[in-house]
Parts: structure tokens; sequence; C-alpha cells
């Protein structure tokens, strides 16, 4: 009976840290705006293009729903684009650039090498979505 009384106020003494501490941040303007994430597409093409032919591609893209910013790098033959998933997808991309005559190849990032963080990456997600839950600001 004791230790359980100890490990329930344990408990109850843990879960008000951390309630403390999701209150004590503001949220971000995204979470009080409570907007859409999105995600960014990055590929290569197999030529390098003229400054019309990146204007041209750059305009294509930024006005086609969905897509919230495109940039076309002509000095490294690559295309960025960030966009919400809900209203296109990357194969959607991938399509507007091959319409372009372009070769387009998506970069992976995970290939790099370099330093990684030890942390899965799940597990942050779920410790943010826990303390977005907890946030009643």
């Amino acid at each position: 009976r004791r230790i359980s009384k100890t490990i329930l106020i344990t408990t109850f003494g843990l879960f008000m840290v951390f309630f403390i501490y999701a209150n004590l941040e503001e949220p971000s303007l995204a979470d009080r705006l409570k907007l859409e994430p999105i995600s960014l597409a990055v590929f290569n093409v197999n030529t390098t293009m003229s400054a019309q032919d990146s204007t041209t591609l750059a305009n294509t893209l930024s006005t086609t729903q969905g897509i919230t910013a495109a940039t076309v790098n002509r000095s490294t033959a690559t295309v960025s684009a960030t966009y919400h998933a809900t209203e296109t997808s990357e194969e959607a991309i991938r399509e507007i650039i091959s319409k372009q005559k372009l070769a387009p190849t998506k970069v992976e990032f995970a290939k790099f090498d370099g330093p990684k963080c030890p942390i899965p990456m799940g597990y942050i997600d779920f410790f943010t979505d826990v303390k977005k839950t907890l946030c009643i600001r």
C-alpha cells in the first residue's frame, strides 16, 4: 500500500512537471493558427538550364495548387519545392519537371554521410505531440 502510494505520488508529480513545462513556452505561430505542415521535395536534373527555362519552371511550379514555394538552382541543377501533401504529391512535382524535358531524380537526404541524431525521430515526434496536447495556452 505504501509503495503504490509512493508510485502514484511520483507519477502525478512527474506529470505535473511535464504539464508545467509544456505551458512555459508560448505555442509557435503555426500551432496557434493550426497551419497544415508542409513537405519538401528536392530533385537533381540531368542538364543545366537557361535563365528563361529556370524562370518558366519556377513559375509553373509556384502556380500549381498545393505548392507553397519553388526554387530552381541553375548552378547546381536542382529543383526544390515545398508543398502540402494533402493537395499535391511528390510524383506530381516530378511530372511537372519532366514536362520541361528534364529528367528529375529525387535527392535522398538520408544517404548523406555525416553526423546523425542518435534519437529516433518517432520519439521526438511523440514528445512534441504530447507537449502540444498538454499545452492549454
